[in-house]
């Protein structure tokens, strides 16, 4: 057997990766790719001298396999747990359902992969039986709910085979606020520690990266994930944003009311948790505080939150929909902040402060023959007195100097947001430090030639190995890269009706099969509205991954698409043969976090433009680029309609970032002819 006789394991990799090797006899079209094997070989170096890489593969790499190939024989050589984590769910899935299971059976390896999941994934059994006796304010998929638990091995809420509404699922997830844990006389049937302990004897581990990061923020008592010293993050290129959305603290009146909700309704005050402990308690004075006293501090304590937030909402009221407003030294000290909204929320700090103590003084006052009777209603409460004191806390840093503070309008009201501006020093401390060997793959992490701007983000300061591993494709032959020379700037406004224009003659020169991208919803929706004659697919209008399946189906479709349709969509073959990117991605300025950035960064003399928005841009162009080559025999045209990239002199940046390729910028007449070439004679 191949592991037995394994004595040197980088001789091992020619003998997996060759022509004739262990990968080529499990898949029958398997190539041989010198840059998966070479990425293989680089994150076993790494490993073994214990410092972290990153590394960026090009489509076609393989780069999954080049990972998990060493992960696997890692851990079974030394018993070493490795984590993987990724950012989409279609990659987890692909890993799970298709790499991983290949892989072992071609290694000959006996190896237990698991997938972790967060708490908040699974149904809690104490939960769905309280909820299900109080049917009648529940919808009706709460009895499906309690048959389907009682014959799911799984018990996740991606396993339930039916729609469930958020109300309902809110009411019976699993929570470690609310969890008894062994004391819990559900605890042996329970869904998550059946899972959790699969995840501890598990050799390999996969996770996203929101559940990773939940992990490095836990308390070590309660952390999410066994020990580990080895971690592959793959789709790096989003840890940062994940990073700073977990760090990120929120002030949401529905959240508020829901944390509220959960101690004591007046709708209904008989599923209440106070309801639950007044039939049992004996003290008399302690029924009429929780029949009269405890309710009524609520209801204070909600109008003190209607006060404030109800301010929010006036001070944003003509405002558009749905917008971020970045508050900074001067709005904080405007008249209107300092002497109505400070004090609204100062009123609200004190009401959840003194409702805090109430509800605490609760466990206290009862009885502690009664206690076990009542612990799942003390658990709950307990529960939302924490999210209470959370909430304390961000009120008290958010009217303190924050790093970036913000106020978002949704159509479900206004909240206020805080935001680590530097997310590095979190990560370097709490990842790259404690860990052996830190592996970061994606096929966009280089901006040129150079890591430097996602090194400098992420607080990766030590030496570590770089790579980028070019795509084997033939790109110079299959590929074009296009631009209309006599198009408006996308300042200009005539720039939609134009590009609206150019879109329609693209789209008959490779008769269909076009995925358009867009920057925005309001440029995405006035192109459509302009182009309403044809079958456009618009993202929007259908669940994403409806919106594929019939683009694929469909052979000859248009899509029309925002930020999800950049990245993590394969769509191989004829059906995507050509790619329009309407305007280059930049971030928006006004965006807070990249406002704030900016000023910091020219505080230093540093230039943002050029350290901060154009990184970010050609990364994002680039996953963009690569939605069009998912195989080496697929073919076709990407046609940008920002000038920019051919006439600025950053749009060399851009260009140098990309696969080697034709590239053509001239008139719509010369461009037109050259898509008619391609297209109908492969020339």
């Amino acid at each position: 057997m191949l592991i037995i006789r394994m004595t040197e394991t980088l001789s091992l990799f020619d003998e997996i990766f060759s022509d004739t090797g262990l990968l080529a006899k499990s898949l029958t079209s398997y190539e041989s790719r010198e840059g998966q094997q070479q990425m293989a070989r680089h994150i076993w170096e790494a490993f073994e001298a214990k410092k972290p890489a990153l590394f960026e593969a090009g489509t076609g790499i393989g780069k999954s396999l080049a990972y998990l190939i060493p992960a696997l024989l890692w851990s079974y050589r030394t018993g070493e747990k490795i984590v993987v984590s990724t950012y989409t769910i279609s990659l987890q899935e692909q890993l799970l359902e298709k790499d991983l299971p290949l892989l072992l059976s071609a290694l000959g390896l006996d190896l237990h992969v698991v997938l972790a999941k967060g708490m908040g994934n699974y149904v809690c059994l104490r939960k769905l039986d309280e909820v299900s006796k109080q049917h009648g304010f529940f919808d009706q998929s709460v009895d499906a709910l309690v048959g389907w638990a009682q014959k799911s091995t799984d018990g996740s809420k991606s396993a339930i085979p039916f729609s469930v509404s958020g109300e309902t699922w809110g009411k019976v997830y699993a929570e470690s606020e609310s969890c008894s844990y062994i004391k819990c006389p559900h605890y042996k049937q329970c869904f998550f520690f059946k899972a959790r302990a699969k995840v501890q004897d598990a050799d390999l581990i996969i996770v996203n990266h929101h559940l990773l990061m939940a992990h490095l923020l836990a308390e070590e008592e309660r952390a999410i994930l066994p020990p580990f010293s080895r971690l592959i993050i793959d789709e790096a290129h989003h840890l940062e944003h994940v990073a700073r959305s977990c760090l990120t603290q929120v002030l949401d009146r529905i959240q508020l009311f829901k944390s509220l909700g959960r101690v004591h309704s007046d709708a209904h005050p008989d599923v209440s948790r106070f309801f639950h402990i007044r039939d049992l308690v004996k003290d008399k004075a302690l029924r009429v505080r929780l029949d009269i006293d405890f309710p009524g501090e609520k209801r204070e304590l909600l109008n003190k939150v209607h006060t404030a937030f109800d301010l929010l909402d006036q001070i944003f009221g003509a405002s558009s929909p749905s917008f971020k407003w970045r508050i900074t030294p001067n709005i904080f000290q405007s008249e209107q902040w300092q002497k109505e909204l400070m004090p609204a929320f100062g009123e609200l700090k004190e009401g959840l402060k003194h409702y805090i103590a109430s509800l605490e003084s609760i466990g206290k006052e009862i009885d502690e023959e009664i206690k076990p009777k009542v612990e799942n209603a003390l658990l709950d409460i307990s529960q939302a007195t924490e999210r209470m004191k959370e909430t304390v806390k961000t009120i008290e840093t958010f009217f303190k100097e924050s790093d970036v503070r913000w106020a978002e309008k949704t159509s479900e009201g206004t909240t206020l947001s805080i935001a680590k501006l530097d997310v590095a020093p979190f990560l370097e401390e709490k990842l790259f430090t404690p860990l052996k060997s830190v592996i970061l793959c994606s096929a966009t992490l280089a901006v040129g030639d150079t890591f430097t701007h996602i090194r400098e983000n992420l607080g990766l300061r030590e030496e570590a190995d770089e790579q980028i591993y070019p795509s084997p494709f033939d790109f110079q032959n299959r590929t074009r890269l296009l631009g209309i020379n006599d198009l408006p700037q996308p300042s200009s406004f005539q720039f939609i009706s134009e590009a609206a224009k150019a879109i329609r003659v693209a789209i008959e020169m490779s008769e269909g099969g076009a995925f358009v991208l867009f920057t925005s919803y309001d440029m995405l929706n006035k192109c459509a509205d302009e182009l309403s004659d044809l079958p456009i697919l618009r993202q929007g209008d259908l669940p994403r991954h409806q919106l594929l399946e019939e683009f694929k189906r469909n052979q000859n479709g248009v899509l029309f698409g925002t930020d999800s349709f950049w990245e993590g969509v394969d769509v191989a073959g004829d059906a995507l043969r050509l790619v329009i990117i309407v305007k280059l991605p930049f971030p928006v300025p006004s965006e807070p976090i990249l406002e704030a950035r900016s000023e910091l960064l020219r505080a230093k003399g540093r230039d943002p433009f050029i350290e901060d928005s154009i990184p970010q841009a050609v990364m994002k162009f680039k996953q963009g680029f690569g939605r069009l080559m998912r195989r080496a025999e697929d073919r076709g045209c990407v046609l940008c309609l920002d000038g920019r990239l051919f006439t600025r002199s950053y749009g060399k940046i851009f260009l140098r970032s990309l696969p080697e390729c034709v590239v053509s910028y001239k008139d719509k007449q010369s461009i037109q002819q050259e898509m008619k070439n391609f297209y109908r004679t492969g020339a």
